[in-house]
């Protein structure tokens, strides 16, 4: 039987009942939505990053409270939806509750809930697995079997950890659609932007620190207390794409306007905090978005972002990201890399053909101990070896392959091309930063593909 109520997805003895899903997010709902996501924004600032206020001040509790009970009544009504949206919008919250993140915490709810739902209605999409899963288990897999010959217990945990983080994120991505409508992924991945933005812009003009010695201490001026300016601007950088999309395609004009405030917010994020890899793919990945639009006035958006980005760079405030280029102190970073990559290739040298083992990086003994190589191919090829770098590779294939494979007519083959910038931003911006490395950014990497590939595919499936 068809679900076409006007409350769909209410958790309860109706969320569990079998059915076949139908994804329509409600006025009512989207209302809800919007008011628990500025109360969660709200409160993610203020108690993250706002002069530095802690969760157990006074203050900190009350603005906790408030969200709480703002989005609290939503929240056990459509559980699922305030989870994906809950999920992304939580990524800036710098404390961790029993050794997990909040994101993680709300990631591992949603997949028990989606396995609830599935088994209830024994829905064939609960086992049956993507291609893209596929090859993704079989790197994961080939890295969990190095644990053999890893000497750091703990280390090797904690890449099992954020490998299993990316594997969840694919599984929930890719089965969305059976859950929530497009809409309320779409929200939590605005949200997801919307507060890492604020937070890092928040973090920074609280500092009390003069321009000058910002820019000497990047790091320390956007940390939200699992990275600082690059790996903000990195999670910030995959989402660029598809919030274009968002914002030229969605139906609703509010969301449109709101979508262009969330990226003139990223556009201003990356210009001040000033990471040059980010930044410059940032613009490339601008241009190429509406160089390869499908609308007849492709040339004008090209040309209007090329003034709109260039305006900002000619700006006061890209100055220090203008220095970036220039400055030998700055520059002496390259050289920095360089070393970096060499020693890397040893250590891949030293441990060939299978690779030193998960996370045994930062406690191998050579020259690199504890400094990250700043490319994740030479991280693959290091730890895991030649198998782990072919496993990888095939990953990249089959998900490229897939995005190839996307619906013919123009909404589809726009999102499909975001997809596509989105994918080469990624990987191109592996080559020279941490980026897989990091939980976050793992777990936001296959939530962003499995899910816009989910719904880009299947808008409804029988179960």
């Amino acid at each position: 039987m068809r679900r076409t109520g006007a409350d769909p997805y209410a958790f309860g003895v109706t969320f569990l009942t079998p059915r076949s899903v139908v994804a329509v997010d409600t006025a009512p709902g989207r209302r809800a939505l919007l008011v628990s996501l500025a109360a969660v924004v709200l409160a993610t600032v203020v108690v993250g990053v706002w002069l530095g206020l802690g969760v157990l001040s006074l203050p900190g509790l009350l603005v906790l409270a408030i969200a709480l009970v703002v989005g609290g009544t939503w929240l056990l009504t459509r559980l699922p939806q305030a989870l994906v949206v809950l999920g992304p919008t939580l990524f800036p919250l710098p404390f961790m509750m029993r050794a997990l993140w909040p994101l993680e915490l709300t990631t591992f709810a949603f997949a028990a809930l989606v396995a609830v739902q599935g088994a209830v209605w024994r829905a064939p999409w609960l086992t049956r697995l993507e291609d893209v899963e596929v090859a993704n288990l079989a790197y994961v897999g080939w890295a969990l079997f190095t644990g053999f010959w890893c000497g750091d217990g703990s280390e090797y945990l904690t890449g099992v950890r954020r490998l299993l983080l990316g594997v969840t994120g694919l599984w929930i991505g890719l089965r969305l659609r059976n859950v929530v409508g497009r809409r309320s992924f779409e929200l939590g991945l605005t949200g997801c932007a919307t507060t890492l933005a604020i937070s890092a812009l928040v973090r920074r003009s609280s500092t009390g620190l003069s321009e000058k010695t910002l820019l000497l201490h990047r790091d320390v001026a956007t940390d939200l207390g699992y990275g600082g300016a690059n790996f903000i601007a990195t999670l910030l950088l995959v989402l660029t794409p598809l919030l274009l999309v968002m914002a030229r395609r969605s139906v609703s004009r509010l969301r449109r306007v709101a979508t262009w405030g969330v990226l003139v917010l990223i556009a201003l994020v990356q210009v001040l905090i000033a990471s040059r890899a980010a930044s410059v793919l940032f613009v490339a990945g601008v241009l190429a978005f509406f160089g390869r639009s499908v609308s007849r006035r492709r040339w004008l958006a090209v040309g209007a972002a090329a003034v709109g980005l260039g305006g900002l760079l000619a700006s006061p405030l890209s100055a220090g990201l203008l220095a970036r280029f220039t400055s030998v102190r700055d520059m002496g970073s390259i050289v920095v890399r360089i070393w970096y990559w060499r020693e890397a290739w040893r250590r891949t040298i030293a441990g060939f053909p299978w690779g030193i083992g998960l996370g045994q990086g930062r406690v191998w003994p050579d020259h690199l101990q504890h400094i990250d190589p700043h490319d994740y191919w030479l991280f693959v090829s290091s730890e895991l070896g030649v198998i782990g770098v072919v496993a990888w590779l095939v990953v990249l294939i089959v998900l490229w392959r897939r995005i190839q494979r996307a619906p013919g007519d123009d909404v589809g083959r726009e999102r499909a091309h975001a997809l596509h910038v989105a994918f080469w931003l990624s990987q191109l911006h592996t080559l020279v930063e941490p980026t897989f490395q990091g939980p976050q950014y793992q777990l936001l990497h296959f939530w962003v593909f499995g899910g816009w590939l989910g719904y880009a595919f299947h808008s409804r499936e029988r179960t």
